[in-house]
């Protein structure tokens, strides 16, 4: 116990310091990350319509644009700003935006009810007479708001808030906040996706999970980002811990362990290195610890996780590649297709009451062609591997675990106008869990989407 005590001091401190080292000596400007997808769609780089100082789309040092831009999450699925409404005296750009995505799908196989996303790891068997499926859906729609007070100055605050319009199985909708946050000076402080993610990695595809390995971990954050030169950029926070682990259980239904408050922040830290406009690659790490009580013992206990991730996209020519690949020991809620299935710990085979963590793999590689600079197609793999060692009696059977899966998409996006995209996907899944049962799905979707 003294041994973790002395590392959780060492963490936190560790935290403390590279925060402070950054806000001390980084030097460079703030530069916004952008998905290559986002560049393409507005080439001017400039606000289409403007309330109030519509002389502000040309300013040079505040371009209305730019700062936009930068204060809002990167992410492929993102809209360029094409509406803003600037005071007077520029001393706050207010953009409001929306986005409608409606899809229909044909799934045939083993039909997964969401028309939104496409996950593997939650795949069910069809019943009898279910083989194929027609859902419609606009599940993925949203509103965003996007408020830079002082824009000229160095010390500008950005608040961006993010609705979606979301649900369960079918069209099951409720209002789910996506984003949330404060930022100055590289300092952000809210609900957003974790600093261990690179979604300027993801390609753009109509499916709204993609492949499992990636990360989709929005959470609680207060983080700094920065960049140190044009091409070196660092980040480091500390994050709420969410950790979903299966427990120990008795025949006779008496559990073993149960999960208790979580008392230490989970640290994701990474460094990037860019080539100019061609691309980056982006090394990223988490440490967390996970805490749960053992009954058996009468005490609680923890245990530290731990991933390492490399991140990358990169323009050759007319086409973009992108790749992930990442792996770790009780981590498994930074993988899309593992959030939430009791995986981050399991039980112990050899001690009665303790848990222990599991070790995780995968990665994905992507294509995208661009046809012309309205029309590309991306060609996607994943795979995304479990190792679980043989338990006996968990609240989890330890044959319903996933073993691995692997995941295809390939897709034809048009985009019609800035404002416009239509598209046509084609998804396969499948699933093997620990019992060696395997379960696949396919998928056509089309997609009409509208946003500003």
């Amino acid at each position: 116990m003294n041994e973790f005590n002395n590392l959780e001091n060492i963490m936190k401190r560790f935290v403390v310091a590279s925060i402070f080292a950054l806000m001390l000596f980084a030097p460079q400007p703030i530069v916004a990350q952008l998905h290559p997808t986002t560049i393409s769609k507005n080439n001017t780089k400039k606000i289409d319509f403007v309330v109030g100082n519509d002389s502000a789309v040309n300013d040079t040092v505040a371009n209305p644009y730019d700062v936009l831009v930068e204060n809002r999450p990167v992410d492929p699925d993102f809209v360029a700003p094409h509406f803003a409404i600037i005071d007077k005296e520029q001393r706050f750009y207010l953009s409001l935006g929306a986005t409608v995505k409606a899809v229909g799908v044909v799934d045939w196989g083993n039909p997964y009810a969401n028309p939104s996303d496409f996950k593997p790891s939650d795949f069910t068997p069809a019943t009898p007479g279910n083989k194929e499926s027609l859902q419609m859906s606009i599940k993925s729609s949203s509103i965003n708001l996007n408020v830079v007070g002082m824009p000229k100055n160095k010390y500008r605050i950005g608040l961006f808030a993010m609705l979606m319009f979301n649900g369960g199985a079918g069209n099951d909708f409720y209002v789910k906040c996506d984003h949330a946050y404060i930022r100055c000076m590289g300092l952000t402080l809210g609900y957003t996706s974790s600093v261990y993610d690179d979604k300027s990695a993801d390609a753009y595809l109509i499916d709204g999970n993609g492949a499992g390995a990636s990360g989709g971990h929005s959470n609680m954050t207060f983080n700094w980002q920065r960049n140190i030169t044009p091409s070196l950029r660092l980040g480091a926070g500390i994050e709420l811990p969410r950790m979903s682990y299966t427990q120990w259980q008795h025949e006779d239904a008496l559990d073993y362990n149960q999960m208790v408050n979580q008392r230490v922040p989970s640290i994701p830290f990474y460094v990037q290195y860019a080539w100019g406009e061609i691309g980056h690659g982006r090394l990223s790490s988490v440490v967390r610890t996970m805490t749960y009580r053992d009954f058996v013992d009468n005490s609680n206990r923890s245990l530290v996780g731990y991933g390492l991730k490399f991140t990358s996209n990169v323009k050759m020519g007319n086409a973009v590649g992108y790749a992930m690949v990442q792996g770790g020991k009780g981590i498994a809620n930074y993988f899309k297709d593992n959030d939430g299935f009791g995986l981050d710990l399991v039980p112990d085979a050899n001690h009665v009451g303790r848990l222990k963590p599991t070790t995780s793999w995968g990665g994905l590689a992507a294509l995208q062609y661009n046809y012309t600079p309205n029309m590309f197609s991306t060609a996607m793999y994943g795979y995304m591997r479990n190792y679980v060692d043989r338990y006996e009696s968990g609240t989890i059977d330890f044959g319903q675990h996933m073993k691995y899966e692997h995941y295809a998409a390939v897709n034809f996006i048009w985009r019609a106008s800035s404002f416009v995209d239509i598209g046509v996907e084609y998804n396969y899944g499948i699933k093997k869990d620990f019992a060696n049962k395997s379960i696949h799905d396919n998928r056509i979707s089309a997609m009409f989407k509208v946003g500003f």
